[in-house]
């Protein structure tokens, strides 16, 4: 008779236990940097939960979780070619590399790419 109670206390603790630690994996604070190519263009934003870079310039930014990179989209398009920019580009990624020399970015993990999404 006391098993049943036993087991019941026991599953019903572990549920409470294991709520707290999901919950803290959905509130983890983001983090935000601006990244500036070597190359001219435009500052890139970097979003994730971890960022990490060396204070060398230009350098490899590493991020990982929840990865969000906008970088501006311009072509020449105005008068005498000048560059217009109007619009984004987003990457998602769970991991991703931005190098700021060539402005390179290497995504892994469930990538999704918006590739041109216009300022409202």
């Amino acid at each position: 008779m006391k098993f049943p109670l036993l087991t019941s206390t026991m599953t019903l603790l572990l549920c409470i236990i294991a709520v707290p630690t999901t919950a803290q994996e959905n509130t983890a604070e983001l983090k935000y940097f601006t990244a500036a190519p070597l190359n001219g263009s435009r500052p890139v934003s970097l979003i994730a939960l971890s960022i990490e870079h060396s204070l060398d310039y230009p350098r490899v930014i590493s991020m990982k979780g929840r990865v969000e990179i906008k970088a501006p989209v311009c072509l020449p398009v105005g008068k005498k070619g000048a560059s217009v920019c109007d619009g984004e580009m987003i990457v998602h990624a769970d991991e991703a590399e931005f190098h700021e020399d060539t402005g390179e970015i290497q995504a892994r993990g469930n990538v999704r790419i918006i590739p041109l999404r216009h300022r409202t």
